[in-house]
């Protein structure tokens, strides 16, 4: 066995008449000549002695990490934790994952968790959560569970959910609820609105308003006098019949503190009307002042700032007074009225004569005159019968020849 040209038979055969008749030295022997023996024929031979122990660690020597995790698990006699581990992240068929998952629930449950976080990154973490539910065990993964909570899965969050409940952790199922919302969310509420514990009907409230169907979540809070929650529940639903009838409902019950409360934090949402009348009637006029003068404050502010964006501007003002003058200038040819920076208006000047005047001093009759032959009774600057009007001189309305 020393001399390094020492055929591979000798190592097997040795190997095989240690399985039959030493098996003691049978792991040593393995262990110092694994690299120089035939594997399978010894293999077989240990199979044949039923020496698990040696069949396992010439599989894994062998690379054959599914048959190595199977002989395991049918022979629970050769399993070994840090071995199994060692060869189920290495198998090829992941359906032997999930039979390891069924071995350690049967055979080592205290170290199931261990293994599941090994086979994080290969196992469908639904599959696994159906698998332990169906053997009744899954409460035994809850730190498993926890930890790929944060893949926001639905079946791992109904079975955290579940587990929460069963446990009466109120605390961490609400913040399950708040981080995590892929779950059927109203199954839960309907679960757990009737728990004999108020913190999980709170809960059922919450979920209730966080999927909005505040007309329920409120009904719950007010059966439980959780007045707080009811109102804060009306104030996010914005529906303004809702609010009206938690008002009547905090007058039925003589609560003024709540009716006050709901005033202010509703304020957006309940009718002036409705607040004055309902206090009027139940003698709660104190109590709704604060809501009165709020109100009027906010009224006043919007009907000043109304006020303002409707106000005319002063630039817009001087300008129209500025056109109106213009206009009036240009309609009874004052100068002093056109229109400021545009041209002056055309005036006769000192010694100038207007052309009709012109025209009638040529016909022989003085300005503003009535000329000879002309009937009484005849408007000035009229011709006279059988007389021809003047003919507009060029330059004077006239258009110049070739002008056009």
């Amino acid at each position: 066995l020393g001399l390094d040209a020492a055929h591979s038979g000798v190592f097997t055969e040795l190997g095989v008449l240690y399985s039959k008749y030493n098996s003691q030295k049978l792991m040593e022997h393995i262990k110092i000549f694994g690299n120089r023996m035939n594997k399978p024929k010894l293999l077989r031979a240990c199979e044949t002695a039923r020496l698990w122990d040696e069949c396992v660690f010439l599989l894994k020597e062998d690379e054959q990490y599914d048959s190595a995790v199977k002989t395991m698990i049918a022979h629970s006699t050769a399993f070994q934790q840090d071995l199994f581990l060692d060869c189920v992240q290495k198998v090829r068929n992941v359906e032997i994952a999930y039979k390891a998952v069924q071995f350690y629930v049967e055979q080592q449950p205290m170290l199931l968790n261990r293994l599941l976080q090994v086979l994080t990154a290969q196992i469908d973490h639904s599959r696994v959560v159906h698998q332990l539910r169906k053997l009744d065990h899954l409460p035994l993964a809850t730190p498993y569970l926890k930890a790929v909570q944060k893949e926001n899965l639905s079946a791992v969050n109904e079975a955290l959910n579940e587990l929460y409940v069963e446990d009466e952790d109120y605390d961490a199922l609400r913040q399950s609820v708040d981080d995590y919302d892929n779950f059927d969310q109203i199954a839960l509420a309907q679960k757990i609105e009737k728990h004999e514990l108020l913190e999980f009907r709170r809960i059922a409230a919450y979920v209730y308003k966080k999927n909005k169907r505040y007309q329920k979540s409120v009904q719950l809070s007010k059966a439980d006098k959780m007045y707080k929650d009811s109102i804060e529940t009306v104030a996010e639903s914005g529906d303004s019949s809702l609010a009206e009838e938690i008002l009547r409902f905090f007058c039925e019950c003589c609560d003024r503190e709540c009716f006050c409360a709901t005033l202010f934090t509703c304020y957006q949402h309940i009718k002036p009307d409705v607040a004055i009348e309902l206090a009027w009637r139940n003698g709660y006029v104190d109590f709704v002042m604060p809501y009165v003068i709020q109100y009027t404050r906010h009224l006043h502010d919007k009907i000043q700032e109304i006020d303002k964006r409707t106000a005319p501007k002063e630039t817009e003002k001087t300008e129209q007074d500025a056109a109106t003058a213009a206009a009036v200038g240009m309609m009874y040819g004052d100068p002093a009225m056109s229109i400021a920076g545009g041209p002056a208006l055309l005036t006769a000047g000192p010694g100038m004569m207007p052309d009709y005047q012109q025209q009638q001093y040529m016909a022989g009759m003085p300005p503003g005159g009535m000329p000879a032959g002309m009937p009484p009774g005849m408007p000035p600057g009229m011709p006279p019968q059988g007389v021809m009007p003047p003919m507009p001189q060029p330059g004077y309305g006239m258009p110049q020849p070739g002008m056009y």
